[in-house]
């Protein structure tokens, strides 16, 4: 298909989840917006992330909620129904997603090539990506535009999203952010993605005490993940502000902003980190950098997954599947103290 802005007039995003997902599928949705600003812009999108983007101009959500899901169906196939679209960007892999684009009348439906397919994925497009070997999220999602003759020139790799608190707002509730300090998010959704107590612990002192920066952890509401910081905050020496279960994601987001740089596992504050354009310490062993990492801070990553992959299971990279992820319970122990120390060093040399 040749690029022509004349005949693409209804364009339809199949992507409700997940939050890191979301933050990194916003290139290819402001490419979209600039290379098509007349086109009718539909974005099947979950609640919480919508809420999370807020509106995007030229962008319209059609809302899924998970918490409501068979309401949620019919709702988005009663706002469809009517609406022909020239294209649907099948960009998600799940049950769920694929009954949505029953709903869908469109000429092209655009999926995974068949390497990136599961749950009868494939079965629910009539056109493919190309396969690629072992691409980050960004590159693969903005790989479906080539279907209508964009190229990587073309790509606008934005992250840029609406700050909703004000740094004004951010201090009146936490003033002790006014200073210089650097967020610790220990916690992902998944515990064998979390680095060990007494090595969260070594580096948020060492960062505190070499670099005179206040340590702030942040952390979701849950008990496991509270208890998780306590035991990290119980090993300290230097004493960081803990506001674990204290933030939403627009709070969140605006501490993460504000902040020198965030060290985390693989989680979403990471890509919330690069839609806010903060510099991230990533580490790295269940997944790897190559697809799911910090798009702008790979080089400040420590990545043990081929390591990872070769003690625990034997395989080379090229062998794992693209969505492999490597749960084995000692993963996260391979990352050693010195290498995050590197990473934080090189990361103010780069500053100075």
């Amino acid at each position: 298909m040749q690029k022509n802005h004349q005949k693409i007039e209804n364009i339809l995003i199949l992507r409700t989840s997940s939050l890191g997902d979301i933050c990194h599928m916003l290139p290819f949705i402001n490419t979209l917006i600039k290379e098509y600003p007349k086109a009718n812009k539909y974005w099947v999108i979950g609640k919480e992330e919508a809420d999370f983007l807020q509106n995007i101009e030229g962008i319209n959500f059609v809302i899924f909620d998970k918490k409501s899901t068979i309401k949620s169906y019919f709702q988005i196939k009663k706002q469809l129904r009517n609406i022909n679209f020239d294209i649907m960007f099948l960009l998600q892999v799940s049950i769920r997603a694929n009954l949505i684009s029953l709903f869908v009348k469109s000429k092209i439906k655009l999926g995974y090539d068949k390497a990136r397919s599961s749950d009868f994925h494939s079965l629910f497009s009539n056109m493919k990506i190309e396969g690629t070997k072992h691409s980050h999220v960004v590159d693969v999602f903005l790989s479906f535009l080539k279907v209508l003759g964009l190229e990587k020139k073309d790509f606008l790799y934005s992250w840029k999203i609406n700050q909703v608190i004000s740094n004004e707002n951010l201090f009146a509730k936490f003033p002790e952010l006014k200073g210089n300090y650097f967020v610790l998010s220990p916690c992902s959704r998944s515990e064998n993605r979390n680095w060990l107590v007494d090595r969260y612990a070594h580096i948020a002192d060492y960062i505190s005490d070499k670099y005179d920066l206040k340590c702030v952890i942040s952390s979701s509401k849950s008990d496991y993940e509270r208890n998780f910081v306590k035991k990290i905050i119980n090993q300290m020496t230097s004493s960081p502000l803990n506001l674990s279960g204290q933030t939403n994601l627009h709070e969140l987001l605006s501490v993460i902003k504000n902040s020198e740089f965030l060290i985390s596992p693989d989680s979403g504050p990471i890509h919330i980190a690069t839609c806010a354009n903060t510099p991230v310490i990533g580490l790295y062993g269940v997944t790897n950098t190559t697809r799911a990492g910090p798009y702008n801070s790979i080089d400040l990553c420590v990545d043990k997954y081929n390591s990872a992959l070769k003690k625990y299971t034997g395989k080379k990279p090229e062998e794992a599947n693209w969505r492999y992820k490597n749960n084995h319970k000692d993963v996260m122990s391979l990352i050693g103290v010195d290498e995050v120390r590197e990473k934080v060093d090189k990361l103010f040399l780069k500053g100075a």
